[in-house]
């Protein structure tokens, strides 16, 4: 042993009695410490947590193997506790949710492609191995820090042990009869009360894959087999603008830039004989997992969490393209993002599926965004449009507005793209944010979206012809742009030459223009895939000559399967 006592607590080294008391203030400071963003302020340090007298009181009664095992397995449940409260934290400010380790195991692996590709490898590496050192050392303090307790004095020992009774019955007491809503000083059982939560958590879990199970089993959309008769012969394209929310459209920092450049768009695609209808889309997500909201308007259900997604993907369930493939349409997908297997492929059954490597960019990257949108859409219509012998279905994952947003590509003339080897680093503008100011962000995120909505107008008005298409955003930005807004509505346009086929259209969702309207209704996003399976069943023709606009588009066609 480290000292030699002789049992009087008057000859014990004062520096382990100052030591013993700094590991009560450590342990103490890891028990509070919060896994929401919003509690990182001072109410939440004005409480006391009976957790550490009772593991004080229980580390002074062992001995021994006893006391080694206690102390290992408390310190075990402090470091993993912290590294959830981590999750959670990362998460809350990301996605405004907690992390679910069991619905949600697959967020760590794109966090560490985000990051890689954002700051760089090596300062990825650098980043975790840093966070991974501070985790090992407190790990090792307080290991050692408690150890101090077994070797206190025979008098001091029985001195704390009254200490933590006392702090345990008086701690109880005020518990007990503490107001529930009081502000101030409280006593709490901190890490009981959150291992029950997330026990809890857990079992909710459970049950929400039971009930989104039995929702895969109905759908009275495939059952009817859609032919999209109105639509017949025309292209339909679906773009998703990445991290497009209402809040560029709404909040003070980013309307007057949002409303120009919409209206910029209106007159655009106007000159060129386009008209469009814009509403709200409520997506299941918020921050990031865009591909939920991408499954989410395939299947018709609302993904809200990355169990239901591997549910879906090895169920038997018909994806919105096979829909359309059943109905005589080929079907694409295009996916810069994608660098690995994209094992979700054989659930969506499409003909023709393009990644990064398919897609044959042959320019330089930026950061996270593995090619500019002006190349995928350029490529799309040589490679993939212009030679499909039927009406093509498309569905293409939008990057340029994608976090950390930036550096940007420049928007060059359609005819110099080619094989993108014109973006050889000079095409390009902003920087690699650091992330430690939220300022510069904030100005990238305005940039970007209102950059993509520029190239969609330009897209459109060059190239959109007869087809019909469907540009939304997958889900709002994450909170560190401008808070968490009140929804998670994101804008959608649909576009068409043809004005019949934009009248099927809802009138209490969908208004004329580019602008939704502030008071339309919401659709759940899980409803798009009946909305176009059932305004455009009936063939162009027999609307109108026989239906009008309010008689055919009532809010029960669209079905949204939601668990309530």
């Amino acid at each position: 042993m480290p000292y030699a006592f002789t049992g009087r607590l008057s000859d014990e080294p004062i520096k382990l009695k100052l030591a013993c008391l700094g590991v009560v203030f450590l342990l103490t400071a890891l028990i509070l410490t919060p896994g929401n963003p919003e509690n990182l302020k001072l109410a939440n340090w004005l409480r006391f947590p009976l957790d550490v007298p009772v593991i004080i009181g229980v580390l002074l009664l062992l001995r021994g193997r006893s006391f080694t095992l206690a102390n290992i397995l408390i310190v075990s449940g402090i470091l993993l506790l912290s590294l959830l409260r981590l999750g959670d934290l990362i998460s809350r400010t990301a996605f405004g949710r907690a992390f679910n380790p069991v619905a949600e195991w697959h967020l760590m692996s794109q966090g560490w492609t985000l990051t890689s590709d954002s700051l760089g490898k090596f300062e990825a590496i650098a980043l975790a191995a840093t966070g991974l050192f501070v985790l090992v050392v407190i790990a090792v303090v307080l290991y050692h820090g408690l150890r101090l307790f077994n070797y206190v004095s025979t008098k001091s020992r029985n001195t704390l042990l009254t200490v933590c009774a006392i702090a345990i019955l008086g701690g109880l007491a005020l518990l007990t009869f503490q107001h529930p809503q009081k502000d101030g000083f409280r006593v709490d059982w901190v890490t009981g009360n959150e291992l029950l939560s997330r026990y809890r958590y857990t079992q909710w879990t459970i049950e929400d894959q039971r009930q989104f199970s039995e929702l895969l089993t109905q759908d009275t959309i495939a059952d009817s087999n859609p032919q999209f008769s109105a639509l017949s012969g025309r292209d339909l394209l679906i773009l998703y603008v990445e991290s497009y929310g209402r809040t560029f459209i709404d909040s003070s920092r980013f309307e007057e830039a949002a409303a120009f450049r919409l209206n910029s768009v209106a007159t655009e695609i106007e000159a060129a004989g386009l008209h469009v209808k814009s509403g709200w889309v409520n997506s299941p997500i918020r921050g990031g997992r865009s591909w939920l909201a991408h499954g989410t308007f395939a299947s018709g259900l609302p993904l809200t969490n990355h169990a239901r997604f591997d549910r879906l993907i090895t169920s038997d369930r018909l994806s919105l393209a096979s829909l359309f493939k059943n109905a005589g349409w080929t079907t694409a997908t295009l996916l810069p993002v994608v660098k690995s297997d994209w094992v979700e492929g054989a659930w969506y059954k499409v003909d023709r599926f393009f990644d990064r490597d398919a897609l044959n960019y042959q320019g330089k990257g930026f950061g996270f965004v593995t090619m500019p949108d002006q190349y995928t859409l350029t490529a799309f219509e040589e490679r993939v449009r212009s030679t499909a012998s039927k009406p093509l279905m498309a569905h293409i994952g939008l990057l340029d507005s994608h976090a950390p947003w930036g550096p940007l590509p420049k928007i060059l003339p359609w005819e110099d793209i080619g094989d993108g080897s014109v973006f050889d680093g000079s095409q390009r503008y902003g920087e690699r944010h650091g992330w430690v100011g939220p300022e510069p962000i904030r100005e990238a995120y305005g940039m970007s979206v209102d950059q993509n909505l520029k190239l969609i107008g330009q897209y459109l008005a060059r190239f959109a012809q007869d087809g019909v298409f469907v540009v939304l955003g997958d889900h709002q930005p994450a909170s560190v742009i401008d808070g968490w807004a009140p929804s998670a509505e994101v804008p959608i346009h649909i576009f068409s030459s043809e004005p019949a086929i934009l009248n099927r259209l809802p009138g209490e969702y969908f208004v004329d223009g580019m602008t939704p309207s502030v008071s339309a209704e919401n659709m759940p996003m899980e409803s798009l895939r009946a909305l176009l399976a059932t305004a455009f069943e009936e063939p162009l023709e027999l609307q109108d000559l026989n239906l009008t606009q309010d008689e055919n588009t009532t809010p029960a066609q669209y079905p949204s399967n939601t668990i309530q």
